[in-house]
């Protein structure tokens, strides 16, 4: 069996090479199609992944819980015992990402001309100017997946800086006169009434606004009063296996609780799937495409086949000939057949190669690493399908020829 399928192969590969002029742009159209698929798949994957990737920057990675932590009267212990005391339960819990998340706003009355506003007047400042604040720990950026254009992002020993360290956005820089290729820089910290703080990073707001954006620790806001109002309840983040995030959240609750006995502890799920629906589906869209490169497969299998029939009424006496040195009706059909089979699976083949260096290609990856942080892998199972219907396809052409020349009388072919 297996050496009568690989000489029905070579047989059909020779008969290709006689007729290739004739297939050739009826293959085109099936190796356009198969790269057609596979990129349709690879770019649906990548658009996913990048309204994903949009959507956890803003609500955070599934799956992301917040706790919160106040007092109704005000007998509170102040941030750090409150803080101390919630990452005693983090610890305990085995939880590795936990992160304050507290935005807020800041008068941030800059000169007109740029610059620092100490020394100048009144007359030369941007009226009701404002900075966005986000009071965060380093772990933000891994439950937000916040990215730095340039520079870093906090890390564990910025908290003992003297000068506390900043992350700001383009628009902060912009309106101080400053470039990021001057990070590490000394900026006035806003509402700090005079403290000095280092910008060493650069990156996007988590929403977008005409007003500027600054991250700065949760140590570092503890000590601006008109920042340290915000920390009166502590907001914490906690990024948690999704499988058991709810156990986990409700047992960490249930232990600052117990620590802090005059608090009031609630904790929920805030990240983009807490809904239960997934709003990156892009199934519709996906399917529309496949079926535009189905319908150029179709097209192709047409071709194909109709060049597959005005090949078999030209082998005629071929046929026939075959036939009065013995061979059977089952393998013409298999001859006939495997001839398309292994014209679309080559073309196939074509196919797979060419979505490989689209998808791969330079500008592909740089606009790719521009979008997404995590890129999807080669959808394999794409190129796959890709092959199976390629192969498919070449079996329903040559069905029709493969019938017609088994019907083929000995006699009547020899005559012809």
């Amino acid at each position: 069996m297996i050496t009568s399928f690989a000489a029905a192969c070579v047989e059909a590969w020779q008969e290709l090479r006689i007729h290739k002029l004739r297939v050739l742009l009826s293959l085109i159209g099936v190796g356009v199609a198969v790269c057609a698929l596979i990129v349709v798949v690879a770019l649906g994957d990548m658009m996913s992944q990048g309204l994903r990737e949009t959507f956890e920057r803003e609500s955070g990675r599934p799956a992301t819980y917040t706790m919160e932590v106040f007092f109704e009267t005000a007998a509170s212990p102040g941030y750090t015992a409150v803080r101390t005391a919630a990452d005693e339960a983090l610890e305990r819990s085995g939880i590795r990402y936990a992160s304050v998340n507290s935005p807020t706003s800041i008068d941030d009355a800059v000169p007109a001309d740029g610059g620092i506003a100490a020394g100048t007047g009144m007359e030369s400042f941007e009226l009701g100017a404002f900075t966005q604040v986000f009071v965060v720990d380093p772990d933000y950026a891994v439950i937000h997946r916040q990215r730095v254009t340039a520079g870093r992002w906090f890390t564990a020993e910025d908290a003992q800086n003297l000068s506390p360290p900043i992350v700001v956005d383009q628009l902060f820089l912009d309106r101080r006169g400053l470039s990021a290729a001057q990070l590490p820089v000394t900026t006035e910290l806003p509402g700090s009434g005079g403290m000095t703080a280092t910008i060493i990073g650069v990156g996007p707001a988590p929403y977008a606004s005409d007003q500027p954006a600054m991250f700065l620790l949760s140590q570092t806001a503890a000590q601006v009063p008109e920042l340290a109002a915000n920390l009166e309840y502590v907001s914490l983040e906690m990024w948690l296996p999704e499988e058991i995030s709810e156990e986990l959240a409700q047992q960490v609750a249930a232990d600052v609780a117990r620590a802090l006995p005059d608090a009031e502890v609630s904790v929920w799920r805030t990240d983009y799937a807490a809904w239960g629906e997934d709003p990156v589906a892009l199934g519709g869209l996906r399917t529309a495409l496949l079926g535009i490169s189905g319908l150029i497969l179709l097209l192709g299998a047409l071709g194909l086949m109709n060049i597959a029939l005005v090949t078999i009424q030209q082998r005629i006496r071929e046929i026939g000939i075959r036939r009065s040195f013995g061979a059977t009706g089952g393998r013409i059909f298999f001859s006939v057949m495997m001839e398309s089979v292994v014209a679309t699976a080559v073309a196939g083949g074509v196919g797979v190669l060419a979505a490989m260096l689209i998808l791969k290609s330079p500008p592909v990856t740089a606009e790719l690493e521009r979008v997404v942080m995590d890129a999807p892998p080669f959808p394999l199972s794409a190129a796959l399908l890709g092959l199976v219907v390629s192969v498919g396809v070449g079996a329903l052409a040559g069905l029709v020829p493969a019938v017609l020349a088994t019907r083929v009388r000995i006699v009547d072919a020899i005559r012809n």
